[in-house]
C-alpha cells in the first residue's frame, strides 16, 4: 500500500482571501499595525499563533488574535476559499488507482473537513489529518505524527510521500523522513523548496511525480 499525505492550504485550496481577512481581523482586534502586502502574502501554511508572534507579539496577545482569527473564521471566514483547478480530478485519478490518501494540514480540523467536503474532495480522502483548533495540536511535525500513529503507519514511511507548498511541509514530514514534493502554485517562495524531494510545477507535473514513485 502507497500513501499520500497532502496538505491543504496552498496544495489543494486556494484559502488566502479568507486568511488574509482574518489575519487583518485579529490585528485589528488588538490595535496592531498591519503588515506589508509582502509578509502577509506568506501567511497561509503556518500556525496562525506563531505568525502573530512573529509580528513582535507577546505568547498572551498571539493568542488573543488567534481567538479573533478563530471567531472570524468560524463566521464565514472559512467559506473564502476555492480549490486549485486540476486536484480533484488527480485525487480521483489516484483513488481509482489504489493510492490510501490522508491530509495533514496546519488547518483547523473543522475548517478543513468543511471545504474538503464543499469542495467534494472530502469523498476521496481516507483519513482527515488536521490540527485541533483548541489543542496542543498544531505544528505540521505534530500533524503527521497524529497521522501516522492513527494509521499504525510510523513503520511504512518509505511508502510515503508528502505533497505541500510551504517549508513548514517539508520540514515537517522531514522529522519522519518521509519525502515531500513542492508544489509552486501555493503560497511558498523557491528558497523554501530548494530541499524538496522534487518540485511541481504543475498538477500534471505532480501526476507524473507520484505516478513514478509510488504507482510504478
Amino acid at each position: 500500500m502507497s500513501i499520500l499525505l497532502l496538505d491543504v492550504d496552498g496544495t489543494l485550496i486556494d484559502s488566502l482571501p479568507g486568511i488574509r481577512a482574518g489575519f487583518l481581523h485579529a490585528l485589528d482586534a488588538l490595535d496592531w499595525e498591519h503588515p506589508s502586502e509582502e509578509f502577509i502574502s506568506q501567511i497561509a501554511g503556518p500556525p496562525m499563533e506563531l505568525t502573530l508572534k512573529s509580528l513582535g507579539m507577546t505568547d498572551q496577545q498571539a493568542q488573543q488574535g488567534l481567538a479573533s482569527y478563530l471567531d472570524y473564521t468560524h463566521n464565514g471566514g472559512w467559506e473564502q476559499a476555492s480549490p486549485f483547478p486540476g486536484m480533484l480530478e488527480l485525487l480521483v485519478s489516484w483513488k481509482q488507482q489504489g493510492l490510501t490518501i490522508a491530509t495533514a494540514t496546519s488547518k483547523g480540523e473543522g475548517f478543513a473537513r468543511r471545504i474538503l467536503e464543499r469542495e467534494g474532495f472530502l469523498d476521496y480522502i481516507d483519513f482527515l489529518g488536521a490540527a485541533q483548533e483548541n489543542g496542543p495540536r498544531r505544528a505540521k511535525a505534530d500533524v503527521i505524527d497524529y497521522v501516522l500513529a492513527s494509521n499504525g503507519w510510523r513503520e511504512r514511511t518509505s511508502d510515503i510521500v508528502m505533497v505541500g507548498d510551504r517549508s513548514h511541509d517539508i520540514e515537517g514530514a522531514a522529522h519522519f523522513d518521509i519525502d515531500t514534493i513542492a508544489v509552486t502554485w501555493g503560497y511558498g517562495t523557491p528558497q523554501e523548496w530548494e530541499t524538496a524531494y522534487r518540485t511541481a510545477r504543475t498538477p500534471e507535473d505532480l501526476e507524473r511525480i507520484i505516478n513514478a514513485r509510488l504507482l510504478a
